[in-house]
């Protein structure tokens, strides 16, 4: 397990996305003048003394992995930080934040246009200057930028040099190449193993079972598939070696579909014979004569056609289909390739619909019989069917899309992503492509006209979350694009105003963040003040209630539970990190009358400006009977109602929210409350052993 990678000094933010008031102060401290000289007293360890609050001043180091700025193939990474002031709650104080704020200054001096000059901004004059943290683009640069379906700086997607050099694995010592076995042979082999499986079977009926209770293994069998895969690979008659590959993937589909053994060793065996296939092809492609290149390519286009591949892994049929691509970069067998991708761009693209119809509706005939528990297995199988679907589109698109970049057919690309400006694989594709070569602007518009398209944003950014081209890095899907551009056009408004879209939208314990990551970026980038800043805050969290009433009107409260914290389409953490960073006390009270049972935070900035209000919720969540007339101004529950019921967890509930009321409003008060409740059921030595921390 390798270790995690030590914060960036360009985006040491990061370190304080947990605690934004911390870093507030950071910010405040170094803008006011409070970090003293910076020295290196060691190679890369730097020291300063901090003014603190009163007369105190505090020793900070930071040891960085080097200094060099220019390195952009290695940032300036933070490797510790130490400070001597007593403030322990969090791994990194606000002076350590003020001197990474000075050194980012003094050793990058391109990353930040914030002045020290006692808070006073002219951001117009900076504004061409301005150089943002690249935090997502970064990242997704470096993915680029390693990825190996690199072809001369050119961003492809299936195809890569890599699978050349695997190719040359299978023929590197032609001494050693063993006369091809006949297709006709590799069939007997292949149907003798099956008898040979089946015949050890007792009375050719079931599957023996060994003595750990695992049906009989089928090892004979991959090593029969092992065995011609292997004379096949070693073998330059490309076109014979070729129909015995194709034999070979219909023998280990057919064993899938028929033997009743363990099946995980045939499905890795599946993987990795598609995948040495696909470079097998690269030998075709590169030392075949045309013709014979041809008769070869179409018998792997063959094996992808199997009905139980297509239907059954789909993503392995794509990989033989993808093998065209090996033919696309030599003028003598270019022809193949856009013949098979030609083709499957019309049979999955152009008529995908109705043939993917048209199968539905005959698997779901097929599958259709009474009960419940067969019509839900029926939609199940109708589920699957769509998403097989789905991905053979998916993987035409992108195989079309490398087809025509390793052709340098620029028309044919713009005729596909023309024609198919709806398919948010291809224009992240173009937009992850524009991104690469540094058009920011280009990449930009791409991605807010794909939503502009959209009928609903949030489900389009869902969609390009699990789109499978930029696995994990686009969480916020074609925003997060868009994010990136704002970082590489450096336009803090169009960040900000992405920022503004993530806080509005949330409904992500993560995406509560990006309050503080907003507010550092218009006081560092946009030259807010705080009071600025306030007011920009109150304008979000009125954005952020009437988004509220959207759900409420649009979206049912509905309740799922992912480890242990409960979610609801109506909640909004980010709303309620606003409202309690802010303290505004208005929009918390309205804000707690869509959501049951508001944390603490929320009810100390109810209790702000409405401290009735913070106690009457508090006290509603006490059990029926246990108010008493002196509170019951607070409270809906009826002094004279039910009585309490005589229960111990009945107790503890009334303790827990004596506690919430307690760290609201103080001991003191809680005291008098749990006197009143312990007077109202004198005799119960229980209630009052559970309330003996209040009394």
């Amino acid at each position: 397990m390798s270790a995690p990678e030590k914060p960036m000094l360009a985006t040491f933010e990061t370190m304080f996305e947990n605690t934004p008031l911390i870093l507030e102060r950071a910010s405040d401290y170094w803008e006011s003048g409070r970090v003293g000289d910076i020295q290196e007293i060691a190679p890369h360890l730097f020291h300063t003394q901090i003014s603190g609050s009163s007369d105190d001043a505090y020793d900070v180091d930071i040891r960085l992995n080097h200094t060099d700025a220019k390195d952009t193939s290695n940032p300036i990474r933070i490797q510790s930080a130490a400070c001597t002031c007593p403030y322990e709650r969090t791994p990194y104080c606000k002076h350590i934040g003020a001197m990474l704020y000075e050194l980012r200054q003094r050793l990058m001096p391109s990353s930040t246009t914030q002045r020290r000059d006692n808070g006073n901004h002219d951001s117009s004059s900076e504004s061409s200057s301005i150089t943002l943290p690249h935090t997502v683009l970064h990242r997704i640069q470096e993915e680029l930028a390693a990825r190996p379906e690199q072809l001369d700086g050119t961003l492809l997607f299936l195809w890569s040099p890599h699978l050349q050099t695997v190719a040359r694995t299978f023929t590197s010592d032609t001494d050693d190449e063993q006369p091809l076995i006949s297709p006709v042979e590799v069939q007997h082999l292949f149907l003798d193993s099956i008898d040979q499986y089946y015949g050890r079977l007792p009375h050719h009926q079931e599957p023996a079972v060994n003595d750990s209770g695992n049906a009989a293994d089928c090892r004979e069998l991959i090593e029969t598939v092992q065995a011609v895969a292997m004379n096949a690979f070693q073998s330059t008659d490309y076109e014979h070696a070729c129909i015995n590959l194709r034999l070979c993937v219909h023998a280990v589909c057919t064993y899938l579909h028929t033997i009743e053994a363990d099946l995980a060793p045939l499905f890795a065996l599946l993987d990795g014979l598609v995948m040495r296939i696909r470079c097998y092809m690269e030998n075709v492609a590169a030392f075949a004569d045309p013709a014979t290149a041809g008769k070869a390519l179409t018998c792997i286009v063959e094996a992808a056609h199997d009905v139980d591949l297509r239907h059954g892994d789909p993503l392995n049929s794509m990989l033989l289909v993808s093998s065209a691509l090996s033919f696309a970069r030599y003028d003598g067998t270019r022809l193949w390739a856009y013949d098979v991708v030609e083709h499957e761009m019309s049979r999955n693209l152009e008529e995908g619909d109705e043939t993917s119809s048209a199968d539905s509706a005959s698997r779901q005939t097929d599958a259709h019989t009474d009960g419940d528990i067969a019509n839900a297995a029926a939609n199940d199988a109708l589920d699957d069917a769509e998403l097989h679907d789905e991905i053979i589109r998916t993987f035409t698109q992108i195989i079309a899309y490398d087809l025509y970049t390793l052709s340098h057919d620029d028309d044919g690309r713009n005729r596909l992503l023309n024609d198919n400006p709806d398919s948010s694989t291809l224009m992240i594709m173009r937009a992850v492509s524009l991104i690469q070569d540094g058009h920011f602007q280009a990449a930009l518009m791409t991605a807010q006209r794909f939503l502009d398209m959209s009928s609903n944003e949030q489900e389009a950014d869902l969609e390009a979350n699990h789109n499978g081209v930029l696995h994990g890095l686009l969480p916020h899907g074609w925003h997060t694009l868009m994010e990136a551009c704002a970082e590489g056009l450096n336009d803090v408004t169009m960040l900000a105003s992405i920022y503004r879209y993530y806080i509005v939208s949330c409904n992500d314990q993560s995406d509560a963040r990006y309050v503080s990551v907003l507010r550092n970026l218009l006081r560092m980038y946009g030259g807010l003040s705080l009071e600025e800043w306030g007011q920009v805050a109150r304008n979000l969290a009125r954005d952020c209630a009437r988004n509220i009433l959207d759900r409420i009107k649009y979206q049912p409260e509905m309740t799922t539970f992912g480890g242990t914290q409960r979610h609801s389409s109506w909640r909004n953490p980010a709303y309620e990190k606003l409202i309690i960073d802010e303290r505004l006390s208005d929009a918390a009270l309205t804000y707690c009358s869509t959501i049951t049972y508001p944390p603490l935070p929320l009810l100390r900035t109810i209790a702000i400006d409405h401290p009735d209000s913070a106690k009457t919720i508090i006290l509603n969540a006490m059990p029926r009977g246990t108010m008493g007339p002196a509170v019951f101004k607070y409270s809906a529950a009826s002094p004279s109602g039910d009585a309490l019921p005589a229960r111990r967890s009945t107790y503890q509930q009334i303790a827990k929210q004596l506690r919430r009321y307690s760290s609201v409003f103080g001991p003191e008060e809680t005291r008098t409350l749990a006197h009143d409740i312990v007077s109202r059921y004198p005799n119960r030595t229980a209630l009052r052993e559970e309330l003996a921390f209040a009394l």
